[in-house]
């Protein structure tokens, strides 16, 4: 049977390099990946890998011998597949295998008899038969049988010149013995070496077990660092004693840390308790929920296990949405690439390159890496969930007795509505004994403070009680008890448009302007004050067309600001979370509010011409759009997600904080919430409809098209996730769904050793162990500059490497990145030399590498060597060092004879 050619799916970090040893052995490779950049720069002959070179892949695309592709159809021209698709796990620590599962069933199409496919993604044992094999067999064929199947763990280890591709044994574990003959012989045109196992699962377990060996026994020398330092002994010397055994030893060096994609923390989410909702940033809400959970760290990794806590989430095999539990909230710091995703409807959001999106294929869901989306990709969106015909009215009462806190003791004095506290005079007497108690029975109230005293004496429903506060013209009146209904919600959103609440004395006085012909308007923000018996006031601009409505009624005041939090003016105004959460016809009052006080109306009707193709036209034109603008970015999230949860689509203004509606059907359903020249406005158009249209997406689910795809370099970016139960999806910035990840491959096992019922606890202790390390580095320095009497503090330190492993220019998951701003939070200078990396981003500071030289080192009080690339002149490091912390004993393994001026790990 001939083996070629071949399709390799996915060209990544391990797909092009084994893609390009396939084309180089003489066989016909077709390269499948869905970036279309990435397709173009492989059939230019440019390598985007470290471990490619450009010159070789311009030989291999020249000759023929390999060909990269966006579609899959060269599936069917091939005898051999190999994938080689990301498998990120999910924040809650389970394996993300929907790469592995989109690229099979694109395969199956295609699948014909006598054809071997090879599975190489790192993922949990059972992967090969448990997942890829149904789904190939759907096609009608039989496995082992029409088909051959088997799974190879890759083995990349990025930027090693001395073990590649065609350099490292092949493990291959087919279904039958005639898969893994057949995998075994395709391996062999490339690698001198084939070691065949006896199933699919042998062979993936063996990869964790690569990399979980890896991971257990850096914690471990790390661990046994900190002791030998504290034991007075040599770590590295001991390592390198142990090296001398022939057999049943494995040296691992200790290191700052150890290497291991998510969101930025500017990008909004609207989370759920049982009585309120939030919007604000993923950076807000972890900041947030750290106040009331404990904070765990894995690796570079802090998480918080929330409770009572639920985000909009959909759900992937049948597109329904619904509210789901957060488990968990993620944040870690990260270097690379990031995508900023812009949609026809100008909503934006900013991931790392691999996170994983939800895109809309047909009528299904599936997940790619934000890297590979393309313009006109379709993206789901959250919209629904609360029917329009609710009836619901589930507003808030608060019981201002309850919680007016004591400073408003004496300034308040509580009524009866019905009745005379002479009723009381006994109780009121035997708990206030003052020669003025008689005041208090002669002018018929009480001070708050008396009545919070006698309240479960007199056991009065407070339902039945007034508050007063100032004398006579000053007199205001309040309901003991508030309840927050529709009109009082529409209020609430009049306020948040146009109002402000300015400080005066010990209370706020509430303003709310309006234009001066908005009569329809005035009427019903007065309406509304006489129905809770508050007066007001207006003022008529002498230079504006403007109206002030002035309202001195100092409970209010409490209410709007100190109570509900609504905010002061433009820049602080928001929602309050407690009606966020409230019904659907509170939710409604408070958004037509809003729209009645700032929004606006804008209806074009008559003929309108244009030119097209060199042709003046003339049609009728009928069309308005109402909009929404405020530069509060919580408040124009807010009022996105409500209208998107009363199934309204808007659209935001390129650039501004504007959001728009447009469409029959959508207009139809806002046009009561306007008055005065809006609602006319609104009327026109609505009169001048002959044709009904309504809102259409491009498929069946909710949707946002990508109309443009940024990359943006990030360094040391705080980067935040979240993980939901069941679903692994959830809403965020301006709805768009998404799913959640976390790379860390160890991890697989855990995960599938819960379906046996067994803790690996020692892989999350290893995780534990290395998170520590860069806190000791710190230590190690401030130990060395007090020997020469100094302290961090005012000190010069030169790091010497910033990359995360030598002799490469990729400092993603480095240590340094922890260390260097450690060390400037204790006042060191800081400044780096890396003859790889120019330039670096951390905790939004810009570094740039410092020149290396003898005077540098010199000047320095301090050099620390963190990554050891072998193009450092150590000997100069030496000889001129006023004190060196070497973590990578880079000065003893070039033969330097250190002094008492090295600190070592």
């Amino acid at each position: 049977m001939s083996l070629g050619p071949i399709s390799v799916v996915g060209l990544g970090y391990v797909g092009l390099p084994l893609a390009l040893e396939f084309a180089k052995a003489g066989l016909k490779v077709f390269g499948i990946e869905q970036n279309p950049d990435k397709v173009e720069k492989v059939n230019r002959g440019e390598s985007y890998i470290e471990d490619v070179d450009s010159k070789e892949l311009k030989g291999a695309v020249l000759s023929g011998g390999l060909t990269a592709f966006t579609e899959f159809y060269p599936v069917k021209d091939s005898n051999s597949m190999v994938i080689c698709v990301p498998t990120p796990l999910t924040l809650h620590k389970e394996p993300d295998i929907s790469y592995i599962v989109n690229v099979t069933n694109e395969i199956s199409k295609f699948l014909k008899r006598g054809q071997l496919i090879i599975l190489e993604s790192t993922t949990y044992p059972g992967t090969t038969e448990e997942v890829v094999l149904p789904i190939l067999e759907k096609s009608g064929l039989k496995a082992g049988v029409d088909f051959y199947l088997a799974f190879s763990p890759e083995r990349v280890d990025p930027g090693n010149k001395k073990f590649t591709t065609k350099d490292i044994p092949k493990v291959v574990g087919g279904i039958n013995q005639e898969s893994t003959e057949l995998a075994g012989k395709l391996y062999s045109h490339i690698t001198d070496k084939v070691y065949p196992v006896s199933s699919p699962k042998v062979a993936e377990m063996t990869k964790l077990l690569e990399n979980i060996f890896r991971l257990v026994n850096i914690s471990f020398v790390n661990e046994l660092a900190l002791l030998c330092q504290r034991m007075n002994i040599d770590i590295w010397e001991v390592i390198s004693g142990a090296s001398t055994k022939p057999y049943g030893f494995m040296p691992f060096y200790p290191g700052p840390g150890l290497g291991g994609h998510c969101i930025i923390g500017e990008e909004m989410v609207l989370v759920k308790n049982c009585d309120r909702s939030y919007v604000l940033s993923l950076k807000e809400l972890f900041e947030k929920e750290t106040k009331d959970n404990d904070v765990f760290r894995f690796g570079d990794l802090e998480y918080i296990s929330p409770e009572n806590l639920f985000i909009n989430s959909i759900d992937p095999s049948i597109r329904e949405q619904s509210l789901k539990p957060i488990t968990h909230l993620f944040k870690r710091n990260y270097s690379g690439k990031l995508i900023k995703i812009t949609t026809n409807d100008n909503r934006t959001l900013t991931v790392t390159d691999k996170h994983p999106m939800l895109k809309i294929v047909g009528d299904r869901l599936e997940a790619v890496e934000a890297e590979d989306l393309k313009t006109n990709d379709l993206l789901p969106i959250f919209l629904g969930g609360i029917s329009e015909n609710s009836s619901e009215i589930r507003g808030i009462s608060i019981d201002l007795i309850k919680e007016l806190d004591e400073s408003w003791n004496d300034r308040v004095r509580v009524k009866l509505k019905n009745g005379s506290w002479r009723d009381y005079k006994d109780i009121i007497y035997s708990f206030y004994y003052k020669e003025n108690r008689y005041d208090y029975i002669r002018g018929d109230y009480i001070p708050l403070g008396l009545m919070k005293k006698i309240d479960a004496e007199v056991n009065i429903d407070h339902k039945d009680l007034i508050l007063l506060t100032g004398r006579g013209p000053s007199l205001t009146v309040f309901p003991a008890v508030i309840n927050i209904d529709e009109d009082l919600a529409r209020f609430i959103g009049y306020y948040l448009s146009e109002g402000c609440a300015t400080k005066e004395g010990d209370n706020y006085r509430i303003r709310i302007t309006i234009n001066r012909d908005e009569l329809e308007l005035y009427e019903d923000i007065k309406a509304i004050l006489q129905g809770i018996n508050i007066k007001c006031s207006e003022y008529l601009s002498p230079f504006y067309k403007s109206r002030t409505i002035r309202i001195n009624s100092p409970l209010l005041g409490w209410l709007l600001i100190e109570r509900l939090n609504c905010g002061r003016n433009s820049y602080s105004m928001k929602i309050p979370e407690e009606l966020m959460s409230a019904g659907h016809n509170i939710k409604k009052s408070i958004i037509m509010g809003l729209f009645r006080g700032d929004g606006d109306a804008y209806v074009r009707q008559g003929k309108r011409k244009y030119i097209k193709n060199g042709k003046n036209y003339a049609h009728n034109d009928n069309s308005l759009t109402v909009g929404f603008f405020t530069i509060n970015n919580t408040l124009l999230h807010q009022i996105l997600y409500l209208l998107q949860e009363m199934g309204i689509h808007p659209s935001i203004k390129k650039g501004k904080n504007r959001i728009l509606v447009t469409g029959y059907d959508q207009l139809l359903q806002i046009s009561e919430w306007f008055l005065d020249e809006k609602r006319r406005k609104v009327e026109k158009y609505l009169n001048g409809i002959n044709r009904k249209t309504e809102k259409r997406f491009r498929s069946k689910i909710p949707s946002v098209v990508v109309k443009k795809i940024e990359v943006i370099e990030g360094n040391n970016v705080p980067v935040y996730s979240l993980e939901v139960a069941d679903t692994h999806t959830f809403a965020v910035g301006k709805g768009v769904y998404v799913h959640n990840c976390i790379p860390i491959d160890p991890f697989y096992l855990s995960w599938k050793a819960k379906e046996y019922d067994f803790d690996v606890r020692f892989i999350e202790l290893a995780g534990e162990i290395n998170d520590n390390m860069p806190k000791y580095i710190v230590q190690l320095v401030m130990e060395g500059l007090n020997k020469d009497k100094k302290a961090v503090n005012g000190s010069k330190i030169l790091v010497i490497g910033i990359a995360y492993k030598p002799n490469i220019a990729d400092p993603r998951e480095s240590p340094a990145l922890k260390i260097i701003p450690e060390l400037e939070r204790l006042g060191g200078e800081v400044e780096y030399y890396d003859p790889y990396i120019k330039e670096i981003k951390i905790e939004e500071k810009l570094y740039k590498s410092c020149s290396f030289s003898e005077e540098k080192v010199k000047d320095s009080d301090c050099t620390l060597i963190i990554t050891d690339h072998d193009n450092i002149d150590y000997f100069l490091i030496f000889k001129n060092a006023k004190r060196i912390v070497d973590t990578r004993n880079a000065l003893r393994r070039r033969g330097i004879e250190i002094d008492k001026r090295v600190e070592r790990l």
